[in-house]
């Protein structure tokens, strides 16, 4: 079963489910990179974890968890072209992302990709500028017999 067969754009009492600002961008890229993603998809995306249904959280299981690598790696994408910081992407996953859901998911993975990248930057150059410096002893260590 597709996910548009899962999730038929509507919440069960009536409303539409709110887009979030993760799922906005990513069907913006989408859209750049010429792939049409049904709106029941990206609803999906939105949908609280806890609110799957049997076959909503099979599909995630068995269709979506392959998929998450290359989502990550496409929100990757939207966060550089965005300059985005750290703060500001973790802010709109804090207000922005009230439960669990396969977008929220993703986004916290860049985060994470970030961090990782940023602290192995950070440790490389230190540990270049440590290998360039040149420790001198003073000179009172240098003349035997003082």
């Amino acid at each position: 079963m597709e996910a548009h067969e899962l999730f038929g754009g509507e919440e069960r009492d009536g409303r539409v489910p709110r887009t979030s600002f993760f799922t906005r961008k990513l069907a913006t890229k989408f859209q750049k990179m010429g792939i049409d993603i049904p709106a029941s998809v990206m609803a999906f995306l939105d949908t609280p974890l806890c609110a799957f249904d049997e076959e909503q959280a099979r599909y995630f299981e068995e269709k979506f968890r392959p998929l998450i690598p290359r989502l990550i790696s496409i929100l990757e994408e939207v966060y550089d072209e965005l300059g985005a910081d750290r703060e500001g992407w973790e802010d709109m996953l804090t207000y922005n992302v009230r439960q669990e859901t396969p977008i929220g998911i993703c986004a916290r993975a860049v985060l994470v990709k970030k961090e990782r990248s940023a602290e192995d930057i950070l440790t490389r150059a230190l540990r270049d500028e440590q290998r360039t410096r040149r420790l001198e002893r003073p000179p009172c260590f240098s003349r035997p017999g003082v």
